[in-house]
């Protein structure tokens, strides 16, 4: 098959990790191309990401907000060449003019990486009626990522979708020990968050709690990496930043400080299915995360990693003292229950239900 994947841009992140995942078992067996809307600000994800024998393009818009070029310029783009599938990952403005004038000689694929309702940004919910229309003619097909992700689209398009939950390959770690810098002492333990500085990522929250803990005396650290989103929020938790509350910014081997926490945070408001928490499950680090989106229909509290009541920082703040308190026994049952839970989000096995969606 000749498949297109199309987003807006791979600037980081989670649905860039799933992209850059599917199309490099894709191409092992199909031609696989790989297309941004904006232009590449960091053109280390094609080069060192992407598999060199995934084809890969981009519009190269640079000026943000609403453009009808690119719409027309997706349009050219699909006319021009033989694709089999055309699969689209949110923004779904951007391409409905496709659709319209392709759906019957081209299968489109578009994957909700998210909540419906969150995903659905400004200019989509503008044209939700034709979005909707789309959906349940079978003009485009639906791909969810959990069981909540899937009810919500349900929800909000009275359309059914495919549930295939994310995945990641199975990773190499390439710099050991490399959170040893910011120890204190040798039983320091070391917490890692990664994720964008963003409201959703709830990070104001997690810098309040780690706080508390490090003010009761606690010997413990936390490595906040991933890209800024949003300023204001990065200001609030700045204020926190200290010998036990580091920023490391945006991080290219992210799993290699993974490897290395002791326990990954996650305290979200709200998710889909966080590939982080998936390429913790790879490496058997324990996860402590908060019931929202798919997070909470693939940890087991307590089983292979840990549960909050809520987002706030009070049950937060419990789910961490939790965690602090058991013993090394209790840690190794969760390691090892974490790593088994990873086959079934190996990218491999997530792939091959992907490409049997295509060809049903």
């Amino acid at each position: 098959m000749n498949i297109l994947h199309i987003h807006t841009s791979l600037q980081g992140g989670g649905i860039e990790a799933m992209i850059c995942g599917l199309a490099n078992e894709m191409v092992k067996t199909n031609n696989v191309v790989v297309c941004t809307i904006f232009k590449p600000q960091n053109t280390d994800v094609f080069q060192n990401k992407i598999d060199t024998r995934v084809q890969c393009l981009s519009l190269n818009k640079t000026k943000q907000g609403f453009s009808l070029k690119e719409i027309f310029k997706i349009v050219a783009l699909i006319s021009k060449n033989k694709y089999d599938v055309v699969h689209i990952h949110g923004s779904f403005y951007y391409y409905f003019l496709a659709i319209l004038l392709f759906h019957k000689r081209i299968k489109f694929f578009y994957t909700v990486h998210s909540d419906a309702f969150m995903e659905c940004s400004y200019w989509d919910r503008k044209i939700l009626w034709l979005k909707r229309f789309c959906f349940r003619r079978g003009w485009i097909k639906a791909i969810t990522i959990s069981p909540d992700s899937q009810l919500s689209f349900k929800k909000l398009y009275n359309s059914k979708s495919k549930l295939i939950y994310n995945g990641v390959p199975k990773p190499l770690i390439s710099t050991p020990n490399i959170l040893s810098q910011y120890k204190i002492n040798k039983a320091t333990k070391v917490f890692l968050h990664a994720g964008r500085i963003s409201k959703p990522k709830n990070q104001f929250v997690l810098c309040k709690v780690f706080r508390r803990l490090i003010d009761e005396g606690h010997d413990i650290v936390l490595v906040i990496a991933g890209g800024c989103q949003d300023m204001s929020i990065y200001k609030s938790i700045s204020t926190y930043f200290s010998e036990r509350i580091h920023y490391i910014g945006e991080k290219s081997n992210v799993i290699d400080y993974m490897a290395d926490a002791d326990a990954m945070c996650l305290p979200s408001l709200w998710e889909g299915l966080p590939i982080t928490l998936l390429e913790a499950f790879s490496i058997g680090c324990i996860s402590i995360c908060t019931p929202v989106g798919g997070i909470k229909n693939i940890i087991e509290d307590g089983v292979n990693g840990l549960l909050s009541a809520s987002s706030n920082e009070d049950d937060y703040y419990n789910a961490m003292k939790r965690y602090l308190e058991l013993s090394s026994k209790q840690i190794e049952a969760l390691r090892r229950a974490a790593f088994e839970s990873f086959a079934k989000f190996d990218i491999k096995n997530v792939s091959k239900e992907y490409l049997d969606f295509y060809s049903e």
